[in-house]
């Protein structure tokens, strides 16, 4: 058995490997032999890390918490002002453009848990996470009297990153009418609206 260092790594390369394929494959048809040969490694050897295509989708999909949660909790390590930290916030959770394979992939994988989240609490716990994130973020900067918050933070959370997972699906779909800047404004514009301040440039 390898390093658990050297595991990690590989099953970080397995999940790089089904996005570069999730980009060229219908996912309905994709398999872990296809991931194999990608790396050049055997079926098997693929296998050692995830048993099958449902587990690596279901592990692709939960990378989105790196990206969008653990990465943005931190960037209230980056600044004390309560108005700049919401403003990275929604910055950081659109993709970066219509190439933004890696956000193309993550929500692919999710989608493809299907329409059953109550029986996968996996998939389902990514969105309410993230909600929380916003909720934390907009408590905090309610209770610091910089935000006057118009309905309750969780209210405001939900429509956030309702807003992020449909503008940003619409961008990584090469909408012709949306893109990064469209959809920054218009979530900007709702954050404005909501918590009666301004925010500054992210």
């Amino acid at each position: 058995m390898g390093r658990p260092n050297t595991q990690a790594q590989r099953r970080a390369d397995i999940m790089d490997a089904a996005i570069t394929l999730i980009e060229r494959h219908d996912l309905a048809t994709l398999k872990l032999a296809d991931v194999a040969a990608e790396l050049g490694l055997t079926t098997n050897a693929v296998r050692y890390y995830f048993k099958d295509m449902t587990e690596l989708l279901s592990q692709l999909a939960l990378r989105s918490d790196v990206r969008f949660y653990e990465q943005r909790r931190r960037l209230g390590e980056q600044t004390d002002d309560l108005t700049q930290q919401l403003a990275m916030t929604i910055a950081a959770g659109l993709p970066t453009g219509a190439e933004d394979a890696e956000w193309r992939a993550i929500w692919r994988a999710v989608l493809a848990a299907g329409f059953e989240l109550d029986q996968r609490h996996d998939v389902q716990g990514i969105y309410h996470r993230q909600v929380g994130l916003y909720r934390d973020l907009l408590t905090a900067g309610a209770d610091a009297g910089v935000f006057t918050l118009t309905v309750p933070a969780v209210d405001i959370a939900m429509t956030l990153m309702a807003m992020e997972d449909y503008l940003g699906y619409r961008i990584v779909a090469r909408d012709p009418e949306m893109d990064r800047a469209t959809a920054l404004r218009l979530m900007r514009q709702y954050a404005e609206s909501a918590t009666g301040t301004s925010l500054p440039a992210a």
